[in-house]
């Protein structure tokens, strides 16, 4: 294993260059209009979806120069998620199509309601998984300002392997590997295996996002069987990894070091529960190539969460730089 880059090391890389995001893009269908159940909608409307993709799409609205790093289904519902992945502005070079028999690219229908919003996701046999080492053996780290991964790509092969490939090849070329721990019980064969694996990978990442659960979840492999997620949280920041540590509604912590910080939300009014956490991501990034502090990032992340959950849709939700600063002059002239 390469050596893991220091704190000031990420950062001062995340100041210039592409962003080569992993994992999963699929199409979206919400019930029209907002409020409706799936059992009694008549109309859908589609867009794009998928933690990676939806990452990707937070970064390009800030105008940053990104790629997604994904295999689809050679179908109609493939191609319609790699339009619109260009119609945000994410760049499509590393994308790839399957025509394996009965593979397909997800599809999740999601109910736009505050409460008991119900997500239903297809992914039998899904495309991404499909990502190889083949696929991803002649990237260019070359003006990579990071890589970063969807932890459900490593839940089976052979993207598991290509994740490896990945990240030991950023590693040579010196370029920040960054995790978002992303974890989906449905796509896992137990929850053992996902927190023995994503453990196990985490050796190799330098920064790294996750939930209360998501940390609890890696804190019950073989190596430590406890349960603490935050302990193993501090654990790796004193090994000098950048952990962020989401906890809801309470906010989240940044882990660097032996120190810690606690940051809050932004309160709104929920239009959905789900897709605060690819704004945040997406956006703390795009926000560190403006040569903003950790911190400041952070807070314009959390805004940008704020937001999503606030609007229906999720990529079409993704706030720019202008809708952001906007959203929170308004909260810091209240």
């Amino acid at each position: 294993m390469g050596r893991r880059l220091s704190s000031p090391e990420v950062i001062a890389s995340l100041r210039d260059g592409r962003f080569l995001v992993v994992g999963r893009a699929g199409m979206d269908l919400y019930p029209e209009p907002a409020g409706t159940t799936i059992t009694q909608a008549s109309s859908f409307v589609a867009d794009l979806g998928g933690s990676a993709g939806n990452i990707a799409v937070a970064i390009a609205r800030h105008g940053k120069d990104v790629g997604l790093v994904s295999v689809l289904s050679d179908d109609a519902v493939g191609r319609f998620v790699a339009s619109k992945l260009a119609y945000y502005g994410v760049n499509t070079d590393h994308l790839h199509f399957t025509d394996e028999p009965m593979t397909r690219s997800s599809l999740a229908i999601a109910e736009s309601r505050p409460d008991d919003a119900n997500v239903v996701i297809y992914r039998n046999n899904a495309s991404d998984m499909q990502l190889s080492q083949a696929h991803v053996s002649r990237i260019d780290f070359d003006g990579v300002a990071a890589l970063v991964l969807t932890g459900t790509a490593l839940s089976d092969g052979p993207s598991d392997r290509a994740l490896e490939t990945l990240a030991e090849a950023a590693q040579k070329a010196k370029k920040p590997v960054i995790l978002d721990v992303d974890y989906r019980a449905s796509a896992w064969q137990s929850s053992a295996v996902a927190a023995e694996r994503t453990l196990n990978f985490t050796r190799k990442c330098d920064m790294i996002v996750g939930n209360d659960e998501e940390f609890a979840l890696l804190a019950t492999s073989r190596d430590r069987a406890d349960g603490d997620g935050f302990a193993l949280a501090r654990e790796m920041a004193a090994d000098g990894q950048i952990i962020v540590y989401k906890q809801g509604h309470k906010g989240c912590r940044l882990l660097l070091g032996g120190d810690i910080q606690q940051f809050g939300v932004f309160p709104v009014k929920l239009a959905k529960p789900f897709g605060s956490g690819d704004a945040f991501l997406g956006t703390l990034l795009a926000r560190l190539q403006d040569d903003l502090s950790l911190e400041m990032a952070i807070r314009e992340g959390s805004a940008a969460a704020a937001l999503v959950v606030s609007r229906t849709g999720c990529a079409s939700a993704m706030p720019d730089r202008h809708e952001l600063a906007s959203f929170m002059a308004g909260y810091a002239s209240s």
